[in-house]
């Protein structure tokens, strides 16, 4: 996505501003208490992660987001609150377009901050331009792939993000919208051209897959307390165990199949086989190797061999002379 930022520097609260803060204070608050500010939260343009929003997707989380806190680089402590958004709107930029070649939406919110002592600093570099990249949390329903429709969650197509199939990019596009957490302010932008370190991770149980959240992780990009991240390391522990397993019992039944093979079919091109093994899942090499044994019963099935029915008649033809 592009810019994801705080936009424009401090405007005065107007009367129609302070009616919309008001929703979330508890009492009416004066144009001078407060001090309010324009970001933009997310688009529908392609982000690092070869990943977009879709425009309906847009309009829902700018239902979501209302109300919703920012804080620092995702600490979700109490003491990190520093400014709660008080509207937001879906903005069309005209004559620019996206990657799709479809028209530019980006998500604009505005946020307030009761002025005090504590964050006049904050104020202040916000109006500098020290503080402007914001991240945002939010969880979707899917994640489809441009070139197949299929759900990246449910039903992996195994088609790679970022790369061109027949000329054509693939890229993930983020739908339905369940639920917005936080936005943050961050140090370090993901986004092109501007700043939106994005999570569309759904609070109970990520969506990204283990080696992944590791590497965002890693990357400070995603937070996760001591406990959830040992957990994380153990089940990747986990994972490549079982890979290092499956892949000596795959190992296993193709050197059954060779063996079965070169018995039923002696004339079987051994490279030919090999190349017909290859994209073959392991349920599937199991049936081959059950075709093989039975080819191979059949070919050396025994013969056996039973005494005539019935006496036989002795005519003692060897003592007639």
């Amino acid at each position: 996505m592009n810019e994801a930022k705080i936009t424009a520097g401090e405007s005065p609260a107007t009367q129609a501003d302070l009616e919309a803060i008001a929703r979330y204070s508890r009492r009416k608050l004066a144009a001078e208490e407060v001090y309010t500010f324009p970001l933009v939260l997310c688009d529908n343009d392609l982000d690092r992660d070869q990943e977009c929003f879709t425009d309906e997707a847009l309009e829902k989380l700018a239902v979501l987001f209302c109300g919703k806190t920012g804080i620092f680089d995702h600490d979700p402590r109490g003491e990190k609150q520093t400014a709660r958004i008080y509207r937001c709107a879906v903005e069309e930029e005209p004559g620019r377009l996206n990657h799709r070649g479809e028209p530019y939406k980006a998500l604009k919110a505005w946020a307030y901050m009761v002025r005090t002592a504590a964050n006049a600093d904050l104020i202040l570099e916000i109006d500098g331009g020290i503080k402007k990249e914001v991240s945002v949390g939010c969880s979707v329903k899917s994640g489809t792939c441009s070139l197949c429709g299929a759900n990246r969650k449910e039903q992996p197509c195994g088609h790679q993000p970022g790369k061109k199939y027949g000329g054509k990019l693939c890229y993930t596009l983020l739908k339905e919208p369940t639920d917005a957490y936080e936005w943050s302010f961050v140090a370090v932008p993901a986004q092109p051209a501007a700043g939106v370190t994005k999570s569309h991770l759904p609070r109970k149980a990520l969506t990204l897959t283990p080696e992944r959240a590791l590497a965002e992780m890693e990357r400070g990009e995603l937070h996760l307390d001591a406990l959830a991240a040992l957990n994380l390391r153990k089940h990747i522990a986990a994972l490549e165990r079982q890979s290092e397993e499956a892949g000596r019992y795959r190992e296993t039944l193709c050197e059954c199949i060779r063996r079965r093979t070169m018995l039923a079919q002696p004339e079987m091109n051994p490279a030919l086989l090999e190349k017909s093994m290859a994209p073959l899942t392991v349920s599937e090499l199991e049936e081959l190797a059950a075709l093989m044994e039975k080819q191979v019963k059949k070919r050396f099935s025994p013969m056996v061999q039973t005494a005539p029915t019935g006496e036989r008649e002795s005519d003692n033809r060897a003592f007639c002379i």
